[in-house]
């Protein structure tokens, strides 16, 4: 019978839970100590059988359903949770899906649960944005969590992705009366910090070092970021990579919500989404100047380090 401890990771093909098994894969002592089971909702896709080759066990669970969620967590030290708000966009089915997630670690004995969190925006803003589902109701599972855990003396760490290098791409955009680059985004070019993370490359980083870090982690709630720039700074960053001479512009929020191709309930979402980056740094405006203390959980594992800005642009731009 194996002695290591086994560590179920949900979203396993995903971005994120992919990234977590990354990270433990590659640092020997993690994978001597750990056997990984991975969760996904369809055991028989190619994706899932990779995880297979990779010596990580598929197991097939869905988060809507408590009882396989606790036949993925039976004998699990810890768990990664990862929930996707927008496969539905539905806060209330979120705050269930994470609700089953807790409550599922509490009833198989998890030790230690990690979390992908998000602030609270309308905590964080007073009320003054109060649309950003897809954060307010991480947040709400995680101060459930919280609530929870004291029944099974489970630790608990909150897990919180900054905003996505991956979607920078899809910020830049041809002029169509000019062919010019445009970054088009109700931020300030040159005031905005923007919390960006590589989220296939760092997440697993914070990840792993929450998982080495157990009770010191216990109760964090972790602004996880590669590196903050402004607009100005992640143009050009482009410009200087690719050749492709890319301008930032400021527009209002309204105007960058009538270009997004959504329902009108997410638009506004996302227009709030950008003014929480803008006006409080994502998780407060003290967050850029408190990264360091963050950035403790990527170091507590050697040779781990965080993608640059400038990195990520020459491997995917």
């Amino acid at each position: 019978m194996s002695s290591k401890k086994i560590i179920t990771v949900l979203g396993a093909t995903g971005n994120q839970g992919g990234s977590v098994i990354t990270a433990l894969l590659a640092h020997p002592e993690i994978a001597s100590q750990y056997s990984i089971r991975g969760v996904t909702r369809d055991t028989t896709k190619p994706s899932a059988q990779k995880l297979l080759a990779k010596g990580v066990e598929p197991i097939k669970a869905d988060l809507n359903d408590p009882s396989s969620l606790q036949a993925a967590f039976h004998g699990a030290f810890a768990v990664f949770a990862v929930t996707n708000y927008w496969e539905t966009m539905s806060k209330s089915t979120e705050i269930a899906q994470g609700k089953n997630v807790v409550d599922a670690a509490i009833a198989t004995g998890v030790k230690h649960l990690i979390i992908s969190s998000l602030p609270n925006v309308t905590a964080l803003t007073n009320g003054a944005l109060s649309n950003v589902e897809h954060f307010d109701s991480k947040a709400e599972v995680s101060d459930y969590a919280e609530a929870q855990k004291h029944k099974t003396s489970m630790w608990v760490t909150h897990f919180m992705p900054g905003y996505f290098m991956q979607n920078l791409k899809s910020t830049i955009n041809k002029d169509p009366a000019t062919g010019a680059s445009m970054m088009t985004i109700p931020w300030d070019a040159t005031s905005t910090q923007i919390p960006l993370i590589d989220i296939v490359s760092d997440a697993g980083k914070y990840v792993a070092g929450a998982l080495v870090l157990g009770a010191g982690a216990d109760g964090a709630r972790i602004q996880a970021v590669s590196q903050w720039a402004t607009p100005n700074e992640v143009a050009s960053t482009v410009t200087e990579v690719t050749g492709d001479k890319v301008t930032f512009l400021e527009v209002p929020k309204d105007v960058w919500e009538g270009y997004l191709p959504l329902p009108p309930h997410a638009k506004t979402e996302l227009g709030e989404n950008m003014i929480l980056i803008k006006d409080y740094s994502y998780y407060g405006n003290d967050a850029p100047a408190k990264q360091h203390e963050h950035n403790k959980y990527v170091e507590a594992i050697p040779g781990q380090s965080l993608t640059s800005l400038e990195d990520f642009v020459k491997a995917e731009f």
